[in-house]
């Protein structure tokens, strides 16, 4: 026993390092404490802090530049202190006013007059070149407010005072942009007007209430408006004055963070990788490269040097999200989760899993020139096939092969666990170590039989092998095939589909990162440096008896969710969104409307239906809920099921439902919508202290369907998925249903011939099959392509 605790003791002292500090332990229990020097990492910490301090300028004065800066400066002060003492230069208004400046400050009269000019000359430039710079940034929010671009029509041209708004705004912005150069031009997201939203929720569920219960929900309405409801938006208003968004911490917090339910399944969510194309079907080298990629992609975000997102090319939206893709972890708490960021660290690593058993993967190495630098995908898959061999020969033993089941189950139960396991000693090293990890790789050791398969095996895995609370985890299957999972606290799909998109393009762009073979290019290559590599560090943990039952009893809640999820993936591929826009109709309303066919006939009833919207256009905007269930999409779906009524009747009011539908999209991108605003009044409600029967009634419908499209083609000119890349397109992705007999639909336009969708239900529910409702979905996706071609064959007869 005392050797095997002072092995421990030994793997604790050996893991304890980071960077500058170790904690030692000897085999006699007592400790030592030795501070070292890192050469290396101390010039990248100060190179960092010296990088931040610039951007932190340069973000604030933009759109002027340091260079610019010194430039107009520098010409200023020389023009000044050449100028003859009587010129206007010397001694005209502007002159005259700095001339009593400088007398505020005796110090400065026994300075040589040409210091002084010199000095005044700097301050009048710098003050002018910021006076410039604030009217730029403050006219570009002025014009960043409008909104009306949004509801013009398609394809109607614009009104000249459109164009000019538009010029204006891309005069303003400047040009060579960073991450973060807009952040601070960006719009407040605004309060909606109180009788706009109530009334609109009014709207949203009059199709769904009978009379009776309608005109009691109205009751309860009216009441709230004439007594707690404009106190309640008086508070909305007066936070909004004095916060950045007057949403983005409440939701947050309330709506993530204090969840008390398992975020496997519920919370979290997944992306799947291409359908129909694997670029190797080697199994390290594809870890190799996907990390690799997503390590890329990590720089741009660290250094500002990934570009920021405008809509049609001139409108910016919000870039805040990117900040804690990589780095963060979730860590739970008995009462409220926080979210943990940790700093760019230059010895940066991964946390890698296989079997069980859990690795620190360095992503840098040493070159033959004594330098560090960042690992190639060929040596990365070197340690890929490592981990694979050394977790084959050494698997983890019971117990610790299920440790990351803990980050599936309860969150005050996992914050339990943790407190009473993970203080100290080994497993406290581990867990920090997994958490610090930049990002999180999983090589499973089972194939998926299909895209059904693969889906359920990236959103929840086998229950314990997935670390559920790292912001990004990749899954690579021993085929070759892959996807990812992501927390969903720290940011919306929208930003982990766009870093998805770009590592898996970065596969293949310029000529790809694999040789004919599968192996990574460079792999067992002389012509490449070569290397001695740092082999990954096989984390250890403490499991006894006590523990040991704990991690059973995780593993057994989370192997009962994951049987619970019943999951289908959806795939169309005789025709898409190229016929929908043919007939002037949005895909996106288009596909909503069929699922309200489809639910109104897999259900018999009509649902509450939400659908994510996206608010950044506003500054740290997330999301808004469209209400796709509508009195004209109810109308709309009636038709459909009259068999005496004619296809025309359908088809115009399908164009009248589809239009609706878009206008409640816009007008939730605008932050216009209904949800966030009864969001922010119920919390308001809840610390003034007012018990609203209205709030409470509305919040707690059930989302019957819960659904959202999934993003693509975020990454200009990197890939063309309508032509040459058609067959690297993805499924998408999805989620778990939102109400226990409801579902969760994702779906996506892959190009103008496909549409695939992520389906979800739970077992559990006799109200709901996922298969029955994909067959549904399908039927009314055929039947609407029906009376629209119909109406054409008609035009034509005629």
């Amino acid at each position: 026993m005392a050797e095997a605790a002072a092995g421990a003791r030994l793997d604790a002292a050996l893991l304890s390092v980071r960077g500058d500090v170790a904690l030692v332990a000897t085999e006699d229990g007592t400790y030592s404490l030795t501070i070292s020097f890192n050469p290396y990492r101390f010039r990248k910490h100060i190179k960092r802090t010296i990088f931040r301090i610039r951007r932190v300028i340069q973000n604030t004065i933009w759109p002027l530049t340091p260079t610019i800066w010194g430039g107009v400066t520098t010409a200023v002060v020389v023009r000044v202190v050449t100028a003859q003492s009587g010129s206007w230069w010397r001694s005209g208004s502007l002159a005259n006013i700095l001339w009593k400046w400088d007398n505020l400050f005796p110090w400065q009269q026994k300075l040589p007059t040409q210091v002084r000019v010199g000095w005044l000359s700097l301050l009048a430039g710098t003050v002018g070149l910021a006076s410039i710079s604030f009217v730029q940034r403050s006219l570009l929010r002025l014009l960043l407010n409008y909104k009306g671009w949004m509801f013009l029509d398609h394809g109607t041209k614009p009104s000249p005072l459109t164009k000019m708004w538009f010029l204006a705004v891309r005069a303003l912005s400047g040009t060579q942009p960073s991450l973060y150069t807009y952040q601070g031009c960006l719009p407040s997201l605004p309060v909606p007007c109180l009788k706009e939203t109530t009334r609109n929720f009014m709207l949203s569920v009059k199709p769904l209430l009978s009379n009776e219960e309608y005109n009691e929900m109205e009751e309860k309405m009216q009441k709230f408006m004439k007594n707690e409801g404009w106190k309640l938006q008086l508070f909305l208003q007066v936070r909004a004055m004095f916060t950045v968004s007057w949403l983005w911490e409440w939701w947050e917090k309330y709506v993530y963070l204090r969840g008390r339910s398992p975020i496997m399944v519920n919370s979290n969510y997944y992306i799947l990788d291409g359908v129909a194309f694997t670029p190797t079907h080697l199994q390290a080298a594809r870890a190799a490269a996907l990390l690799h990629a997503a390590d890329k992609f990590k720089f741009l975000i660290d250094w500002e040097k990934l570009d920021p997102i405008k809509l049609q090319k001139t409108i910016p939206w919000c870039m805040k999200q990117y900040e804690r893709v990589f780095d963060t972890t979730r860590v739970p708490g008995k009462e409220c989760d926080h979210i943990i960021h940790y700093d760019h660290d230059p010895q940066r690593y991964c946390a890698v899993s296989r079997k069980g058993v859990w690795y620190k993967l360095p992503m840098q190495v040493k070159g033959t020139n004594g330098k560090w630098r960042t690992a190639l995908p060929h040596e990365l898959e070197k340690q890929m096939s490592w981990i694979i061999m050394d977790s084959d020969a050494n698997p983890a033993p019971e117990g610790q092969n299920a440790i990351a089941a803990l980050t599936g189950w309860h969150r005050g139960r996992w914050a339990e666990a943790r407190e009473e396991f993970f203080w100290d000693g080994i497993n406290k090293i581990s867990l920090e170590t997994v958490e610090k990890a930049f990002m999180h790789i999983h090589l499973e050791d089972r194939s998926p039989s299909d895209l059904t398969n693969q889906a359920k095996m990236l959103i929840h895995g086998d229950g314990k092998s997935l670390w559920f609370d790292k912001s990004v985890t990749f899954i690579i299957f021993p085929n070759g095939k892959s996807g990812m999972m992501a927390e969903h606290s720290y940011a919306d799909a929208l930003t982990v589909g766009h870093m998805w998109e770009w590592v898996t393009t970065e596969e293949r762009y310029k000529g790809g990162l694999y040789r004919d073979d599968g192996h990574c290019k460079g792999f067992d290559d002389s012509k490449y440096e070569q290397v001695e590599l740092i082999k990954p560090q096989r984390l250890q943990w403490r499991v006894e008896a006590q523990l040991h039952k704990v991690i059973n009893e995780a593993f057994l809640a989370n192997k009962q969710l994951c049987d619970d999820l019943d999951l289908v993936v959806m795939t169309q591929d005789t025709w898409g969104k190229g016929f929908i826009k043919k007939k002037h109709i949005s895909p996106d309303a288009f596909f909503q409307l069929a699922m309200q066919l489809a639910y109104r006939r897999d259900a018999g009833k009509r649902a509450l239906t939400y659908e994510a919207s996206v608010t950044r256009l506003f500054a740290q905007g997330r999301t808004e809920t469209v209400r796709s269930l509508s009195i004209e999409s109810a109308e709309f779906v009636d038709s459909m099921l009259d068999d005496s009524c004619p296809n025309a009747e359908r088809v115009k009011k399908l164009m009248l439902a589809a239009d609706k539908h878009t206008q409640l999209y816009k007008s939730a991108m605008v932050g216009k919508g209904v949800d966030r605003h009864l969001f922010g009044l119920y919390v308001a409600s809840v610390g003034l202290g007012y018990d609203s029967d209205f709030l409470k009634a509305a919040l707690k419908m059930p989302w019957t369907l819960s659904t959202s499209q999934t993003p693509q083609k975020q990454t200009e000119g990197r890939w063309n998925p309508e032509r040459e890349d058609r067959h690297t397109v993805s499924a998408g992705g999805g989620f778990g249903p939102v109400a226990d007999d409801g579902y969760g639909v994702s779906y996506m336009f892959p190009h103008d011939d496909a549409i695939y969708a992520n389906i979800s239900s739970k077992t559990s529910s006799s109200a709901t099959s996922s298969a029955r409702f994909r067959d549904n979905i399908l039927r009314a996706l055929a039947d609407m392509k029906k009376i629209l071609s119909d109406g054409d064959d008609k035009a034509k007869s005629k």
